[in-house]
């Protein structure tokens, strides 16, 4: 599958997290290049979501949940080892 993602967010020094993706309830989804597409809200399952993501084939997606707004993070490998635990 080829992903074409326009829209989403980068974590970026204007807009990274004041604390860690894993210790705060906001959904990552995964969708894999087989079109498979997974949820995970619990840190038990946000870690098994992580261990199968591809960072070469597959998308995984956060949603930062503000008071005002949620914006949709495209995340890479680099921001689940700055951000993520």
């Amino acid at each position: 599958m080829n992903f074409e993602p326009k829209n989403f967010r980068r974590i970026s020094a204007d807009s990274k997290p004041p604390f860690k993706i894993r210790d705060v309830k906001m959904p990552l989804i995964l969708v894999k290049e087989s079109g498979e597409a997974m949820f995970a809200n619990s840190k038990t399952e946000m870690d098994a979501l992580v261990t199968q993501f591809n960072t070469q084939t597959d998308l995984l997606l956060w949603a930062w949940v503000g008071e005002w707004r949620t914006d949709v993070f495209q995340l890479t490998a680099s921001d689940l080892e700055s951000h993520y635990k």
